[in-house]
């Protein structure tokens, strides 16, 4: 399908909680040869979802074909709290580590079904994610060996900054983070 029969759309916390499986069924369809790894089962995407969809800062942005979810990308702001660093191997130090108001939009799931893959729909719901973000950086986590994702991210403008576990249980994930010019 070409990109010109999407319609990308916006979407807050209470419309993603409202829907939950929608995102989940396509979460599920685009990971489903991998969803015996920990990194997609545990927490369940869908609990992760509504998690993340209270946060403040939430959102998400999906290319749609009709009803059908082609593909969608979500974060939300980091807080001062946020433990999104933690286990940062080599450690950047404390400066590049600490949050604070505005200051990074963790990026936690682009994807685009297979459908619609390579029709440069990702990069388009990626920069249309970005664009709209008033902090100061992205930053994101690919799993170790998905080097076609990493080579895609760094494309985008994304460097590596280290490694670490994300989750508990989950497999080593490269952290990348790209500046967004606001700050």
């Amino acid at each position: 399908m070409a990109s010109a029969e999407l319609v990308i759309e916006h979407y807050d916390g209470t419309a993603v909680t409202s829907a939950v499986g929608r995102w989940a069924t396509a979460y599920e369809d685009v990971y489903a040869d991998a969803l015996g790894l920990s990194d997609h089962r545990d927490p369940p995407v869908s609990d992760r979802l509504l998690r993340h969809a209270e946060r403040p800062g939430f959102g998400l942005i999906a290319a749609l074909h009709g009803d059908e979810v082609a593909g969608f990308v979500y974060g939300y702001t980091l807080p001062p709290d946020s433990l999104w660093w933690d286990g940062l191997v080599p450690d950047p130090g404390a400066e590049f580590t600490r949050e604070y108001p505005g200051r990074t939009v963790g990026v936690c799931e682009l994807l685009v079904r297979h459908r619609w893959r390579r029709s440069r729909i990702g990069h388009a719901l990626f920069e249309a994610f970005l664009a709209c973000r008033p902090e100061d950086r992205a930053a994101a986590f690919v799993s170790e060996g998905n080097d076609v994702m990493l080579a895609t991210y760094v494309k985008y403008g994304f460097k590596p900054v280290g490694r670490l576990e994300p989750y508990p249980g989950w497999r080593p994930h490269v952290a990348i983070v790209r500046p967004l010019g606001r700050g």
